[in-house]
């Protein structure tokens, strides 16, 4: 008598297939989160690149200039791209960066304007001279945190531009709408509501998306470089202008 032998037909069970599935979007997930990251990471190393770009063509303003002077902020609104001067002064220390007057660009990576404040002696059509003191009153400071350490970094800034990164909290867009603001205080962005209170206090630090607490500072990852007031006469000189 013949026996016939139950075979398993070939294919995989709703268990595995599950499981496969489950793999594949682990994978995809690990992957998207990588790829964003380094879509942020070289959206902030494009926005340093261009703001040392913008800080060597203010310099370059300068050297055009017979006494040498730096441009004023942009303060129209809306904003125009052309630095603003009431006679000789510029009309306020804070603002944009005149981007049509510098020639550069004019938002950064997040589609942000770039803000821009100028010592008003330094700014001047009467111009500076190598005898144009340092002066605590009128210089900007620009300070970082060490370990929850305040720690200065220069308190003789003349020129401060940056951009607030990719939260944008605070900016204005390049169509020239203003962004959600910096939350109040004890929001966790302590650091970056320094950067826009409109006085000469700046802060550049690290990177820090979560996390943060008030103690260090808070969430910040506004972009922030400065012009001293020696780098810019050693500048000057070297071009024979001073």
């Amino acid at each position: 008598m013949l026996v016939r032998v139950a075979r398993r037909e070939a294919g995989f069970t709703l268990i595995e297939i599950a499981v496969v599935l489950v793999i594949i979007g682990l994978l995809l997930g690990s992957f998207i989160n990588t790829f964003a990251q380094r879509i942020d990471t070289t959206r902030r190393d494009n926005t340093k690149k261009e703001l040392e770009e913008i800080k060597s063509v203010i310099m370059a303003y300068a050297y055009t200039k017979s006494p040498p002077y730096i441009p004023c902020p942009d303060t129209d609104s809306p904003l125009d791209g052309i630095e603003n001067r009431s006679g000789a002064s510029c009309t306020s220390a804070h603002g944009f960066v005149p981007w049509v007057t510098l020639g550069v660009g004019y938002s950064d990576a997040w589609g942000n304007r770039y803000r821009y404040w100028v010592r008003p002696d330094y700014s001047g059509s009467s111009g500076f001279s190598l005898t144009t003191a340092d002066d605590s009153a009128k210089d900007a400071r620009v300070f970082t945190r060490v370990q929850h350490t305040v720690q200065d970094l220069t308190d003789n800034a003349v020129v401060v531009i940056f951009s607030q990164g990719k939260n944008g909290l605070g900016a204005r867009s390049f169509e020239g709408t203003d962004r959600a603001p910096v939350p109040a205080v004890g929001g966790g962005h302590d650091d970056e509501r320094e950067n826009l209170d409109l006085d000469i206090a700046f802060v550049s630090r690290d990177l820090r998306v979560e996390g943060a607490t008030t103690v260090n500072g808070g969430i910040f990852d506004d972009i922030v470089i400065w012009i001293g007031a020696l780098e810019l006469k050693a500048k000057m000189v070297e071009a024979g202008v001073l």
